[in-house]
Order: C-alpha cells, then structure tokens, then sequence
C-alpha cells in the first residue's frame, strides 16, 4: 500500500490508494498554524488557533483508532469535491449545513466558533447589520466554503473568492476589497501570515456565523466504522484531554 504524507497546497491532482480500514485524511487551509516535527509528521503550533487545535484533536483521535497519523493538505473546495466524490476519504474542519448532510457522513463537532466581518480602520464601512454589507463594493471569502455559500444564498452581488483567508486580508490591506470574514479565535494568526499589524484591521458588529465544525467522511465509509470515530471523539473529550488541547493549541497564549 501506498501512504500519502503531507502535500503541500499546491497539489491538486492526486491519486490515493488505501487499505479497506485505512482512510485519507484531507484539511485545508493551515497558514501559520502547523509545522513538520523531527519525525515527518504535522503538528498544531501551540496557542495558535483553530487549525492548530484541528489537527491535534484528529491526531488524538487517529492514535486512538490506531490509525496512521497522516494529512494532505488541499484547497477547501478541492477536498470538498474529492470526499464526495470519491471513496475512502475524511475531510476536516467542515460546516455541517444543509446541502451537505446527505452527501457525507458526520463525526463532531471537533468545535465551535463565532465568524465576523472585519475591515480595515483606515476604511471603516459602517456595517451594524448583515444586510448593510450588501452595499459595500466587495467582499472576499474562501472560494466553496461556508462564507461564500451562505452569502451566495443571500444573493450577494458583491462576493470576491480566494483560495484562503491570508490572501482575502492581504486583498484588504491593499483595499482591493471592503471587508473579509473571520472567525474571530483565527483572526490574529492569518493577520500575522498576511504580514499584516493587529492595529490596522477591526471587528464590525456583524456576525455572519456561529459555526460546529466537522469530520466529514466519504458515503461508502460503514456506518459502524463512523460511529467508532465519533465515540472516540466523545471518549476525548469526557475525559478532559479534548479541553486541554483547547487551552494549548486554539486559545493564545497569556
């Protein structure tokens, strides 16, 4: 069998081959959050943020279900594509919404989180309410992800897609765009890969999503074998290594 190891972003045409009780595992977006330890494999930096937290609840999971503790990093929307499409494939950290409940299996939530529109100071827009950024001349988010779709649903007109959130904020550094959106536990991580100071971006009052994230699992995964993910995640958590990675690795340090 051969063992897929880390891919960088870039490589978007793959071809996988896994065991019967071997699953892929793809994520995405993990700008300044990850690194390679001596030992080949990817780990969480600490206090970091959401994706840090991610891999390391889906390492301790994998170690619990004896699983290899291996990723491929790919666009959202190419994993999103692939793990609907094609067997034998987990996908992390996914929305669960309606359009997708069908089209995948579900293991979570792995967490939860409050999404804002942010903007620049020196540019502020006004926004108080979702429906006043409609009027604004540009919005950038993550091309396929949750952002775009609730927005495309909402008939925005004014959408601008990206293949990650650190360019969405370089875009609003340069004011090419009006606003980004942002879970507010990541903001500092991608201001920081974008190059960009703290000082220069702000919050609007305009929350867009209060989100659970998810393992999403390919359709022909056996219902028992999702169900023993699912009750190793519930196992971390009642016994309290699920909150100790949270202090470590999604909240920043003192």
């Amino acid at each position: 069998m051969k063992r897929i190891r880390l891919a960088l972003l870039g490589a978007l045409l793959i071809t996988i081959n896994v065991t019967a009780d071997e699953l892929t595992f793809l994520t995405h977006n993990l700008e300044g959050q990850v690194y390679t330890d001596q030992n080949g494999e990817l780990r969480g930096i600490k206090h970091s943020g959401k994706r840090a937290f991610n891999i390391e609840v889906v390492r301790e999971l994998m170690l619990i279900m004896k699983h290899p503790t291996e990723f491929l990093e790919v666009p959202f929307a190419r994993g999103m594509q692939m793990v609907t499409n094609n067997n034998d494939l987990a996908m992390f950290n996914v929305s669960r919404t309606p359009d997708r409940e069908n089209i995948v299996k579900w293991v979570g939530p792995i967490q939860k989180e409050e999404d804002y529109f942010y903007e620049m100071k020196s540019a502020p827009t006004g926004i108080s309410k979702l429906e006043d950024a409609r009027k604004v001349s540009s919005i950038c988010v993550l091309n396929g992800a949750i952002h775009h779709k609730i927005l495309s649903s909402y008939n925005f007109n004014n959408i601008h897609t990206n293949v990650s959130y650190v360019g969405c904020f370089g875009m609003l550094k340069k004011g090419r765009v009006d606003l980004t959106v942002s879970a507010s536990s990541t903001v500092l991580s991608k201001l920081k890969e974008a190059e960009i100071s703290p000082d220069q971006i702000q919050q609007t009052p305009v929350v867009l999503l209060v989100s659970e994230g998810y393992i999403a699992f390919s359709n022909n995964i056996p219902d028992e074998t999702v169900a023993k993910w699912q009750e190793a995640l519930d196992r971390l958590k009642d016994s309290g290594e699920y909150e100790k990675l949270y202090q470590l690795y999604f909240l920043p340090d003192d």
